[in-house]
């Protein structure tokens, strides 16, 4: 079997602004990824699955982040991607797929942003509050014919609140707010089914931190 290899390519900007409270930042990037082991599309079956050293793959892309400091105690970190993934060459004899196909499990477009504030005075002096999302649209698998079946776009809402004494840090976070049904998978030509993997509903976390 033929070894993976690979060839990462990356340019950027960084920037500082208001004196270091804010900082920017821009990339662009293509991944290649050759002879990568790949789920094949014909010959498994519910039983039993196999694989094929399918070929090659490229990613192509731009991202962008934001963070930075809207008030005292009051933070904000943001970012978004742009990502372009398919199939550029097949090994021979590999079936059910062609040049050009989507790579599955790929949002072509990404954005999530995050924001805490922590009370800077007062009697609640390091209590604080955060909000934050994941959002993804334009995602598709591969179906063995099709260029690419698209999938419901992806929103997740998460929030907290936190405490800190001293070296302590005590944190309450709750995950999937709006109880969305959340998922990802793939189509599986074998039975001409799709294979879903669900994320956890509503949810809360909560956590002890020390600092030393």
């Amino acid at each position: 079997m033929k070894p993976i290899t690979g060839n990462n390519q990356e340019i950027g900007i960084k920037r500082n602004w208001a004196g270091g409270n804010w900082n920017t930042s821009v990339s662009v990037y293509r991944i290649l990824k050759e002879n990568e082991l790949t789920a094949d599309p014909i010959h498994s079956d519910p039983n039993q699955s196999y694989s094929i050293v399918l070929g090659q793959k490229v990613a192509r892309g731009v991202e962008f982040d934001v963070r930075g400091r809207i008030l005292p105690g009051f933070d904000v970190t943001a970012n978004y991607a742009y990502t372009n993934a398919e199939i550029t060459k097949l090994n021979e004899g590999v079936e059910g797929f062609e040049v050009g196909d989507v790579v599955p499990g790929y949002s072509t477009n990404t954005a999530n942003a995050w924001l805490d504030y922590t009370l800077q005075r007062g009697p609640l002096r390091n209590a604080g509050i955060s909000a934050g999302f994941t959002y993804l649209w334009d995602r598709k698998t591969y179906d063995g014919e099709l260029e690419g079946i698209p999938f419901d776009d992806y929103f997740k809402l998460d929030a907290g609140i936190h405490y800190g004494i001293k070296n302590f840090t005590v944190r309450l976070n709750a995950f999937n707010l709006l109880n969305n049904y959340l998922y990802s998978g793939s189509y599986y030509e074998w039975n001409n089914a799709f294979y879903w993997q669900t994320e956890t509903p509503r949810n809360l976390r909560l956590s002890i931190g020390y600092k030393f």
